[in-house]
């Protein structure tokens, strides 16, 4: 069995995406015999980029006038994804995978079409769907505006590729359910699976390992770090994380926001809100020194198919608030102190955690029971194996 795992990330997107959950699966395949190879946009062809830029300059006079911006952005992100699919289907077909694991319907079709075109029938593929919901609609909320029209076309489109599909994953039930619904498919299929992320490598900080983590960010003893982790994106809503950090008085509340984006809109709220000089926004690719110097774990967004970011704050042992959307809830259970993610009530949590020493222990001790009962890297390796032999 040779599989080919094809993402559109690149090098940025690896840092906080699927490529920093997927990697710890590929050892444990390899042990059980799997061939398994990572493919994303990095993996393209030389002036790969200049020919899409081509097709979008040709097909640019023929979009209406109306939303034309909209409309452009979701070309450009066919575009991509088939470029991609293509050229992931032309790589299994050439080099002889038997199997080919797209982490996006849009990317599928573009796999799909690609096997069709070279015949190569006996080649399985299905997809991953890690937004919450229909990829118009994880799209949609992303930022990739689609009015109802559009959405109802690249939803009718999904549900033909989800049809096709050898296997179609989310990883969450509550991920896959909504996805059921949106595409108007009322039970079920028995080739759709509820598979979750394996457990992350963080562990609770020692002694040793805490104190330089935050000597590094030049936190005093008595100083407060609160961490937040993804995408500098509106839909992260880190701004209600500021503006709540914000409100604490008499506490020496810092903020660390981990991740790539846009930082300008954050550093306004920060200069609204007085709180500047205690943000601080910075990429990395390894996160365990951040978990490690942290005291308290936040997240605040609209929507999370899964929300790995909120399982490493539990396997480090954080005390952690996060908004209940999406698949969350059923990711971190009771361990996490889960609100709505209003400003208000993510203030209120976390005077409650700051003023309260045996609370944080408590959410403390139940994060890590959670951590502790969550499947490993080898435990998801064989539900994804058992999935390729099924198909």
């Amino acid at each position: 069995m040779r599989v080919l795992m094809v993402t559109r990330e690149g090098s940025e997107d690896r840092r906080y995406g699927l490529g920093r959950s997927l990697a710890p699966l590929f050892a444990p395949m390899n042990a059980r015999g799997v061939d398994v190879r990572y493919f994303c946009q990095e993996d393209l062809p030389a002036g790969s980029l200049a020919a899409r830029q081509r097709w979008v300059d040709r097909c640019m006079p023929l979009l209406p006038a109306r939303d034309r911006d909209a409309r452009l952005n979701l070309l450009r992100a066919w575009l991509e994804r088939m470029q991609v699919g293509l050229a992931a289907a032309r790589l299994a077909s050439r080099e002889g995978f038997t199997h080919v694991h797209a982490h996006d319907p849009w990317l599928a079709a573009g796999v799909a079409l690609g096997l069709a075109l070279r015949l190569r029938g006996k080649i399985r593929w299905g997809f991953t769907q890690h937004g919450f919901g229909s990829y118009s609609r994880a799209t949609h909320d992303d930022g990739l505006v689609q009015g109802p029209r559009m959405q109802r076309w690249l939803r009718r489109i999904e549900r033909g590729i989800a049809a096709r599909a050898r296997w179609v994953i989310a990883p969450t039930s509550a991920a896959l359910d909504r996805v059921g619904r949106d595409l108007g498919v009322a039970t079920r299929p028995a080739h759709w699976h509820c598979v979750p992320h394996a457990r992350p490598s963080l562990a609770p900080a020692s002694p040793a390992e805490r104190a330089p983590a935050r000597e590094a960010l030049g936190l005093a003893a008595d100083d407060v770090l609160v961490l937040g982790v993804g995408r500098l994106v509106p839909l992260k809503r880190f701004d209600r994380v500021i503006r709540a950090c914000a409100r604490q008085q008499g506490t020496r509340v810092h903020l660390l926001l981990l991740g790539t984006g846009d930082a300008a809109p954050l550093e306004r709220v920060a200069g609204e809100t007085g709180f500047a000089g205690r943000l601080r926004m910075q990429a990395t690719d390894d996160v365990t020194p951040y978990f490690h110097a942290a005291d308290i774990y936040m997240s605040a967004s609209s929507t999370e198919s899964f929300g790995i970011a909120n399982l490493e704050a539990l396997c480090a042992g954080l005390p952690a608030i996060c908004s209940a959307v999406g698949g969350v809830p059923e990711v971190v259970g009771e361990a996490a102190w889960l609100v709505d993610g209003e400003t208000d009530t993510l203030a209120a949590a976390l005077g409650e955690l700051l003023g309260d020493a045996s609370a944080r222990a408590a959410w403390s001790a139940r994060a890590l029971e959670r951590a502790r009962t969550w499947p490993d890297a080898q435990q998801i390796a064989d539900r994804y194996v058992a999935i390729y032999q099924a198909a």
